[in-house]
C-alpha cells in the first residue's frame, strides 16, 4: 500500500483551499475527521507571474499523445517541454520560493530532465542529469533548502514545496465502458487514490497541473 500523507500534528501546511480539497477527497471520504490547514490564507501569499492570487491552475496541453517506453512506463514529450519552459519562466522570480515537479511515471521524469537540459536549467555529468548550480538550493526561513526537485510521486513522500507542477501524462483515445479494465487502461496510475493524494498535497502555495 502507498500511505496517504498528513503531518503529525494533523494539520496541512498549505493554503486552506488546497487543504480543504485534500481533506474532503482523500480523508473525509474515507470517514476520517476533517484536517485543517493550520494557517490563514494570507500566510500563503505569492505573486508568481501569471498565477497571482491563485492556488490552483490547469495547464492544458491538448496536442501530443502519450507513448510507452520499452520498460512499459508512459511519457509525453509535449507536456515535458511545457513544464520545462514554465519552470524557466518562474523559477527565479523570488529567490526563496521552492518548486517541485512530480509525475506518476519514471519515463516522464526522464523526459522532463531532457527538456530542462534543452532549456539550460540542467546539465549532464557522466550520464546523469543534475540541475545547474543556481537551482540546487536556496535560503528559506534562515535555512538552506532544496530549490527545485524533479521526480516520481515516490520521491516526494513527506516533502513540501511552495509550488508544485504535476505532470498527468495520460492522453489517449481509449473509450470508457462499464468494464473497469478500460478505466485502468485509460488512466493507469491516476486510478490509484493514495498516489494522487501524495501528488496533490506536496504544495503549500500553488499547484499547477499539466495535462490533456
Amino acid at each position: 500500500t502507498f500511505p496517504r500523507t498528513v503531518t503529525l500534528d494533523k494539520q496541512f501546511r498549505m493554503h486552506p483551499e488546497l487543504g480543504d480539497f485534500v481533506s474532503r477527497n482523500f480523508y473525509e471520504s474515507h470517514g476520517d475527521p476533517t484536517i485543517s490547514a493550520g494557517k490563514k490564507d494570507h500566510e500563503f501569499f505569492h505573486d508568481i507571474p501569471g498565477y497571482e492570487g491563485r492556488v490552483l491552475a490547469w495547464f492544458d496541453i491538448p496536442k501530443g499523445s502519450e507513448k510507452q517506453s520499452k520498460q512499459k512506463s508512459w511519457y509525453r514529450k509535449s507536456e515535458a517541454r511545457a513544464i520545462a519552459k514554465e519552470i524557466k519562466r518562474v523559477v527565479n522570480h523570488e529567490s526563496s520560493l521552492t518548486f517541485g515537479v512530480i509525475s506518476f511515471y519514471l519515463e516522464q521524469v526522464k523526459e522532463i530532465w531532457k527538456a530542462l537540459l534543452d532549456e539550460g536549467l540542467a546539465e549532464e555529468v557522466e550520464g546523469e542529469y543534475r540541475l545547474i548550480k543556481s537551482l540546487r538550493s536556496t535560503e528559506k526561513n534562515g535555512e538552506i533548502t532544496e530549490k527545485l526537485r524533479i521526480g516520481t510521486v515516490d520521491a516526494f513522500q513527506g516533502l513540501e514545496f511552495d509550488c508544485v507542477m504535476l505532470s498527468v501524462v495520460r492522453s489517449n483515445t481509449i473509450e470508457l465502458t462499464e468494464d473497469e479494465k478500460t478505466w485502468r487502461q485509460k488512466f493507469g496510475f491516476l486510478m490509484l487514490e493514495n498516489r494522487s493524494c501524495v501528488a496533490m498535497s506536496r504544495q503549500q502555495r500553488l499547484l499547477i497541473v499539466f495535462g490533456d
